[in-house]
């Protein structure tokens, strides 16, 4: 009997709480559960960021797809390579004379002196003669504005490949009246009719030779005297200081008006500082008996030997 009264009032007060419910009023339920945050919340926002950034950048109405990550293009590099223009210095064929030098009408020293160089002084070359042996320069007292030097006193640059051979003027024939009458050493004979040997050209090539290597010799020997010459000697010291000739020729004979070129090749086995002297000497053991004894000697000063 209990029991069933208990049940009863627990029917009813189940009733009555339910009416006491506001009207409208849902009954509560379980809320639903929350969705989980994403972890990259930060960086879906960047990238919400970056588009919209990018969008901005194409400007109103594009429809060019945007990307986040702009791709810079360099602009090509302009390089200006300026137009030289080069004019080569213009080099003039030029001799300098190395000892105070005569000039001459031609390319011996039986023609008449005309001028001199100076130590130090250039001309223009406009030639050689055949030997190779003496420059045709411009000279203004020469004949027609030219003459000659010898090879021998002067260093010559700025040469061309070819040198053009200028013809030599006939030697000079002296009036009777301009030749002395003298008798010679040995009696009786006069000037007008005796050998005079010279040395018409002295080089050594190169012109400062090096210590153990070899040096070119070459002497030129002329007979500007009337009267051929008998048998001769020519010789060359290194330097005038050694005790015997470097190098020795002997020649037969030399014609009146002629001469001859004499070559040899030498090794200096020293070196010399160039304060010294280079020697050359026609008829060397006065064999000839010539009008002029003092006129048989050339020289090339300062000399020196390099070290190697």
């Amino acid at each position: 009997m209990r029991i069933k009264v208990w049940i009863s009032v627990l029917v009813l007060f189940s009733l009555l709480a339910s009416c006491n419910l506001p009207i409208g009023q849902t009954p509560a339920t379980q809320p639903p559960a929350e969705q989980p945050v994403s972890a990259n919340a930060d960086t879906v926002g960047t990238s919400v960021a970056l588009t919209m950034a990018a969008q901005q950048s194409q400007g109103s109405g594009s429809n060019q797809p945007v990307s986040a990550t702009e791709t810079f293009t360099p602009s090509p590099t302009l390089t200006f390579t300026p137009t030289l223009t080069f004019t080569p210095t213009q080099c003039v064929p030029l001799v300098t004379a190395t000892v105070n030098a005569n000039v001459r009408n031609g390319p011996a020293t039986a023609y008449d002196v005309v001028g001199s160089l100076s130590i130090g002084q250039t001309a223009l070359v406009s030639g050689r003669n055949d030997a190779n042996t003496w420059w045709n320069i411009e000279y203004p007292a020469g004949t027609g504005r030219y003459a000659w030097i010898a090879g021998s006193v002067v260093t010559a640059t700025c040469l061309p490949q070819v040198v053009q051979v200028v013809a030599a003027p006939p030697l000079p024939t002296a009036s009777p009246t301009e030749v002395p009458v003298a008798s010679s050493d040995s009696g009786g004979s006069s000037s007008s009719s005796m050998p005079d040997l010279i040395v018409s050209e002295f080089t050594i090539t190169p012109a400062t030779p090096v210590m153990g290597q070899n040096a070119h010799v070459r002497i030129g020997v002329y007979n500007q005297g009337n009267a051929a010459s008998g048998q001769y000697t020519v010789v060359w010291y290194g330097l005038n200081t050694f005790s015997s000739p470097s190098c020795t020729w002997t020649v037969n004979k030399s014609n009146a008006k002629g001469g001859r070129i004499l070559e040899c090749d030498f090794t200096f086995p020293s070196w010399y500082p160039a304060n010294k002297t280079s020697l050359a000497i026609v008829d060397a053991n006065n064999q000839v008996d010539e009008s002029n004894e003092s006129n048989n000697q050339s020289a090339i000063s300062p000399f020196g030997v390099a070290k190697p």
